[in-house]
């Protein structure tokens, strides 16, 4: 191949790329019905980071989410308010509260577990004639253009 043809191969990669992010940040931005529950994707993701990980402190969870603590203190207002967590003061440390489902939470929880999985079956059905191997490539160039992404996020962040 050759060493322009691969650059324009790149390219084309790098547009697919921008169409699926384009795609998933729509996607982000829709209400979602999960199986009878309506809720925007963050509270979504929230209520599973919850289930997935009982007791986490709002803390913790702007960490994992990459968001500021208060926008995730917000969203565990919001979601309190709706009766889907509730918060318990962490007995080590009074300053701290952790995060549980409540019994509706537990039932949205397994809900959007239950949507996601059909999405996830979904797709790797369109994936049938993609080898492991070629999806192993898939995940070692992902892995790499993600460096430069990074590189280029600091980058842009000295401006």
């Amino acid at each position: 191949m050759k060493k322009n043809n691969r650059y324009e191969t790149f390219c084309l990669m790098i547009e697919e790329l921008d169409r699926g992010t384009y795609l998933i940040n729509e996607y982000d931005s829709l209400l979602h019905d999960y199986n009878g529950v309506v809720m925007f994707q963050a509270e979504s993701q929230m209520v599973k980071a919850i289930g997935d990980s009982p007791g986490i402190t709002a803390s913790r969870l702007a960490e994992q989410f990459k968001k500021t603590k208060s926008a995730c203190s917000q969203l565990v207002r919001k979601l309190k308010k709706k009766g889907w967590i509730m918060q318990k003061r962490n007995e080590e440390n009074s300053r701290e509260y952790n995060l549980f489902l409540t019994e509706t939470g537990k039932d949205i929880y397994s809900r959007h577990r239950d949507f996601e999985d059909s999405c996830y079956r979904r797709a790797f059905e369109m994936l049938s004639d993609i080898t492991p191997d070629e999806m192993e490539s898939y995940i070692k160039i992902q892995k790499r253009l993600n460096k430069a992404f990074e590189m280029d996020v600091s980058q842009s962040k000295k401006i």
